[in-house]
């Protein structure tokens, strides 16, 4: 941490952190793996984005969650791209604390917060201070154990007591949760032009140039598949199948866990499915579990999850001028 750092101190009983430890492992099974690298949300790199993403939900620190962790990774390493002391190895200038999120370590030894707290955030057997995933879920234990999400200024405090790293902390969240919600458009990319391309893993099956990456990273770190990308009819011409903008998704193994997980994270929810869950993420609707003809096999016998990508004005069986886009893809914004 900057000033003061994160002390191994909680004000939650010993029964309530293994009850939180067994949801964590619980809630660990199945992760989605970590974006490509490419940034997903202002100027957060795309794995750090996916540890502060998977670490709020791993402890329950509700929707805003990832923007706080955001924030303290921002303010302690500008997510570990500081060169600092401390950042990438060794200690901080205070000698108390490491890692991108700066937490201490009993001044190098292991111990102190580290110790009390520490997490195998991505699951590979080891725990580094200074790897983002381990040391973004062992802060948000640490922040859940100190009165996260239910009281963020009393949590940020713990992080680090001073009144100022609490304001600026928040600030930075707030700043993060603005940009999430700000659309990332990019302009039609022409071959010939051609805006469709196939979508790799999956023959036949083509989509809108620009969402090829969302779509690819979304098969593989769920675990499903794509059964309709691009197509007319018996699709809606006025929806985004027919801009190759939409996706019907099924679980590769048959685990239907797998997409209420994926619909779950970019903002579905049974309160909002029989609308559809307009503009979530980057997505125009998620039609799922409440939805007609949408679902697991319990809810319809066509079942399927299906995204729409929120996108500039077409007609069927034309390129968006603009697509809402979860990474960049790389053209011309």
């Amino acid at each position: 941490m900057s000033r003061g750092c994160l002390v191994g101190t909680t004000l939650l009983g010993s029964a309530t952190l293994a009850s939180m430890c067994a949801a964590a492992l619980a809630g660990a099974l199945g992760t989605p793996t970590p974006l490509p690298q490419a940034s997903t949300v202002a100027d957060i790199p795309a794995s750090y984005h996916a540890a502060y993403q998977a670490a709020a939900r791993r402890w329950e620190l509700g929707v805003d969650g990832w923007s706080y962790l955001a924030g303290i990774g921002k303010v302690e390493s500008n997510h570990g791209r500081g060169d600092a002391p401390g950042v990438r190895s060794g200690q901080n200038a205070h000698g108390c604390c490491a890692g991108p999120m700066q937490i201490d370590n009993g001044r190098g030894s292991g111990a102190g917060t580290w110790g009390a707290f520490r997490v195998d955030g991505d699951a590979d057997g080891m725990t580094n201070i200074y790897d983002e995933d381990d040391a973004a879920s062992t802060a948000a234990r640490y922040l859940r154990a100190n009165g996260a999400p239910v009281d963020w200024r009393r949590a940020l405090f713990a992080y680090n007591h001073a009144n100022w790293y609490v304001e600026r902390v928040t600030r930075e969240a707030a700043a993060y949760r603005v940009a999430a919600s700000s659309p990332v458009t990019t302009a039609v990319p022409r071959v010939n032009g051609e805006w469709l391309a196939p979508l790799p893993g999956f023959p036949g099956e083509r989509c809108d140039s620009r969402i090829i990456a969302d779509v690819s990273y979304l098969a593989g770190a769920y675990g499903v598949r794509v059964t309709d990308c691009f197509g007319g009819q018996p699709h809606n011409l006025s929806g985004e199948h027919p801009l190759g903008l939409a996706t019907d998704i099924v679980p590769v193994d048959g685990n239907w866990n797998r997409t209420e997980r994926l619909a779950g994270d970019f903002g579905w929810s049974r309160a909002c499915a029989r609308a559809g869950c307009p503009t979530r993420g980057p997505f125009r609707v998620l039609l799922y579990n409440g939805y007609p003809g949408h679902g697991d096999p319990s809810h319809t016998s066509r079942p399927h999850l299906h995204l729409s990508w929120e996108h500039g004005p077409a007609t069927a069986f034309s390129a968006a001028p603009w697509v809402r886009t979860l990474l960049n893809a790389g053209a011309a914004r």
